[in-house]
């Protein structure tokens, strides 16, 4: 466990954060908390990949990592529940990731919302059409979901191909879709299918086949899932089978439920009271749907919350702070408010 995944990943968040954030802003951010801090989070400190990556990690569990990690010298503590890597640790997480990469297809925040469903409509597809390809109607359907099977129903239907034919297609598409990712082995996913006369493995028995922890196997299983998701939808004509698995709202598919509500209404031209007022939230919630749209949208326009002259001052605050903390940014302008510093890192994000 002393150069477990989780643990180089903490390292590796910590790093990005720079003490600029309290320790559970990266537990939060593992977990895939659609908090507005920690959304914004992700964005800024360049860690949407890892957001939901490890949604079953405990908040005892993670104080016994950092814990652990403080006690082996990797660690430096600071008030406030702020961390920073000390050279060990540096060193430690760069070896470590130097030997077993995060994964480039990783990309936990775009993605977090169907890889579930994802993965249970492919599984439970292979298995259907191999047993109807063999003429075997006579199995236990490996997702018990009824809107899987409901979903699978309409699939079937809608392609217009018979047995035969959907099955070839969809082991075309399958492997011409997996040959072309040479990042992560493609047997992470075929261990894990159920089809005629073939059982498949769970996740532990598969990571235990390929010599991984259920962590590592976990981690690399959502990054191959996630580079399928991105490439059927950049080449939805090269997959016309696989594109009907994926739901997609292209405009609105990263964000959380409540700010697509707000979202609509600010494109019918309400300003924030008046939806505030409509949807009976404070203002702050609705500002902060409107930091989480340009976060994830980019055409959003924010000069109808922040004027352009203002953006340019604030702008040049962010790079005076040489930080992304909102009170340091603040004491360069008094004069903005915290919404409109959020904004504006809304547009620099990543680059400061």
């Amino acid at each position: 466990m002393n150069d477990s995944l989780i643990k180089m990943l903490i390292l590796f968040c910590l790093h990005r954060i720079d003490a600029q954030r309290t320790i559970y802003s990266i537990f939060h951010l593992l977990k895939g908390k659609k908090s507005a801090q920690t959304i914004q989070d992700a964005h800024f400190f360049q860690l949407t990949n890892l957001f939901h990556t490890f949604t079953d990690l405990t908040r005892i569990e993670f104080e016994e990592l950092v814990l652990e990690m403080e006690k082996q010298g990797f660690l430096e503590g600071f008030p406030q529940q702020r961390f920073r890597l000390t050279s060990d640790g540096l060193n430690q997480m760069k070896l470590f990731f130097e030997k077993q990469p995060i994964p480039k297809s990783l990309n936990g925040w775009k993605f977090h919302q169907v890889t579930e469903l994802f993965w249970e409509r492919l599984s439970l597809a292979v298995q259907v059409v191999s047993h109807l390809k063999s003429w075997d109607s006579k199995f236990i359907p490996i997702q018990r979901k009824k809107e899987v099977h409901f979903w699978l129903k309409g699939f079937i239907q809608g392609t217009g191909l018979n047995r035969e034919e959907l099955g070839v297609k969809l082991y075309k598409e399958l492997v011409e879709c997996l040959e072309g990712y040479r990042e992560i082995d493609p047997s992470l996913l075929v261990l894990r299918l159920t089809g005629y006369q073939i059982i498949g493995l769970t996740s532990s028995q598969a990571a235990e086949k390929m010599n991984l922890d259920n962590d590592t196997y976990q981690f690399r299983f959502k990054g191959l899932i996630h580079y399928m998701l991105e490439t059927i939808q950049a080449n939805p004509t090269d997959f016309p089978i696989l594109r009907l698995f994926v739901t997609e709202d292209k405009e609105n598919v990263s964000l959380t439920h409540s700010a697509k509500k707000t979202y609509d209404l600010i494109k019918k031209g309400f300003f924030i009271e008046e939806i505030a007022r409509i949807r009976r939230l404070k203002r702050n919630t609705i500002e902060d749907h409107i930091v989480e749209i340009s976060l994830n949208c980019s055409g959003f326009d924010i000069s109808s919350f922040v004027s352009t002259e203002k953006q340019e001052l604030i702008l040049n605050a962010i790079m005076a702070s040489n930080s992304k903390q909102l009170k340091q940014i603040r004491q360069f302008i008094p004069d903005a408010d915290y919404f409109e510093i959020r904004l504006v890192l809304t547009r620099v994000g990543e680059k400061v």
